[in-house]
């Protein structure tokens, strides 16, 4: 699963995307968006945690369906 991103903690920096290893991320400050996973990509996370821990907001999370964590 690709992470999930606050909308409301969100400052938009853009450091979780510069921080990503798999260049899977996406900020287009023009349109006010927050960070998304780039659609072809949503398979490509590592899970790294990269993008968690550049994040100064804390609006970064992952959410693991149940079948991973057993």
């Amino acid at each position: 699963m690709p992470p999930v991103f606050d909308k409301d903690k969100c400052i938009k920096c853009g450091l979780c995307v510069l921080d990503c290893p798999g260049y899977i991320l996406a900020l287009d400050k023009d349109k006010d968006e927050i960070p998304h996973v780039i659609g072809k990509y949503k398979r490509e996370c590592w899970h790294c945690g990269n993008c968690r821990i550049s994040c100064p907001s804390g609006a970064v999370s992952y959410e693991f369906p149940l079948y991973t964590l057993v």
